[in-house]
């Protein structure tokens, strides 16, 4: 039996002051509710430990001391009948890895993610545009168009390709592939790219509204998929990539949209 485990923290263990024991280290564990010997930052008190849910109560001070964060690892130890709770050395990780501890995602198909993120991106601008534009969404998406955006009184719409993403790289990376055989370039037609954040269950801020000529200037990748349109950049605001000129508020889309209707007036008339 090992006499050490490792937990990584979660939001609510953070918020209420608790260490959740897991599977690994029951069997370290008094067996029923008592009170425990602990040692922490080289002192020793007596905390409680609650049997039925596997918690060791009463370290809201210490994790405030700490500044302890979603993801940090707590190192538990037991000496003989004391147990010794300390920190690994934390590592700083992405607002995603921290997301993946509380929610798995993992379940969900490629094409659910997709929906979710059509949906906010919908939202979005039918909240924003206040009545004056209305989103719809095709039958098929065949040609890699997810939605189509009217503006009262004008009948020439926009279309939109949502690329969603519920993971960004190492270092804060979005990477946004689009499949070169379905995508027909157009002045009417728009690329969205959105990171959804699991741990708030929203898209991120920065969203990325790319023209479609400019998406068919990017780099080429082979996947196992076929031919991709590759566009990565950071989605940070201090931004420095090529696609960073691209980014908005998310709050701002409905009001970019409803100017690139009046620069597509320009074409029709």
């Amino acid at each position: 039996m090992k006499n050490k485990i490792i937990r990584k923290l979660i939001d609510v263990e953070i918020r209420l002051g608790f260490l959740h024991i897991p599977a690994l280290g029951i069997e370290l564990m008094p067996d029923r509710n008592s009170k425990i010997s602990v040692a922490i930052d080289g002192k020793s008190s007596e905390l409680t430990y609650n049997s039925t849910h596997k918690r060791i109560f009463g370290l809201t001070r210490w994790y405030k001391a700490h500044t302890v964060k979603v993801g940090d690892e707590v190192l538990i130890e037991k000496d003989g009948n004391r147990f010794i709770l300390s920190f690994k050395d934390r590592a700083v990780e992405s607002p995603t890895k921290e997301a993946e501890t509380l929610i798995d995602i993992s379940g969900l198909s490629s094409q659910a993610k997709g929906n979710i993120v059509e949906e906010r991106i919908k939202e979005l601008i039918v909240l924003q545009g206040q009545g004056l534009l209305n989103v719809y969404k095709p039958v098929s998406d065949t040609q890699g168009i997810d939605l189509i955006v009217i503006k009262n009184g004008i009948f020439q719409p926009i279309f939109l390709q949502i690329k969603g993403r519920f993971n960004v790289e190492e270092r804060g990376q979005f990477i946004m592939r689009v499949n070169k055989k379905t995508f027909t370039p157009h002045h009417s037609y728009f690329v969205v790219g959105a990171y959804f954040n699991p741990r708030r269950l929203e898209i991120d801020e920065n969203i990325l509204l790319v023209p479609s000529d400019d998406v068919a200037k990017a780099p080429v990748v082979h996947t196992k998929q076929g031919e991709r349109y590759n566009v990565t950049t950071s989605i940070v605001d201090s931004s420095r990539s090529r696609w960073a000129k691209y980014l908005i508020k998310k709050s701002e889309l409905a009001d970019k949209l409803i100017g690139k209707f009046e620069e597509i007036g320009k074409y029709i008339k």
